[in-house]
């Protein structure tokens, strides 16, 4: 399991970045899946900073039965994404609500996605499947 704690704070984004792209190459991901996981983090790294008014942030990954895992738990308020409708991408612009598409983004650009709260933490873990997987 690899880990890192960040500040709540939009300049760390580069850390984020960074630690997207380390566990994209550790995993062995082709340049669409990289790409696809480093959305993935940034969006849910920026509606974290944003939005919940936490004072901590965890990202955690790990490979288990063909899949990548990453996780990110943060001490804000109780928020799951998981229950938050689609976005109406028929509408106009101009007509939609605002926000959600970042959480759009996460689902279509990962396998799945799981939310918890525990012990005072939201916890949202994200999943891709491995083309071809290796167990750390």
């Amino acid at each position: 399991m690899t880990k890192l704690e960040l500040k709540v704070e939009m300049g760390e984004v580069r850390r984020a970045r960074a630690f997207a792209l380390s566990i994209a190459d550790d995993a062995g991901l082709s340049e669409r899946q990289t790409q696809n996981l480093h959305l993935v983090v940034e969006e849910a790294f920026a509606n974290i900073v944003n939005y919940s008014g936490a004072a901590t942030m965890e990202l955690c990954s790990w490979q288990e039965d063909g899949s990548l895992y990453v996780s990110f738990a943060d001490d804000g308020i109780p928020f799951d994404p998981t229950q938050h409708p689609e976005p109406d991408l028929t509408l106009p612009v101009a007509l939609r609500a605002i926000g959600g598409l970042g959480i759009h983004y996460i689902r279509k650009m990962s396998d799945g996605m799981a939310y918890r709260r525990q012990d005072g933490r939201n916890v949202l873990t994200v999943w891709k499947t491995l083309e071809n997987p290796t167990e750390t």
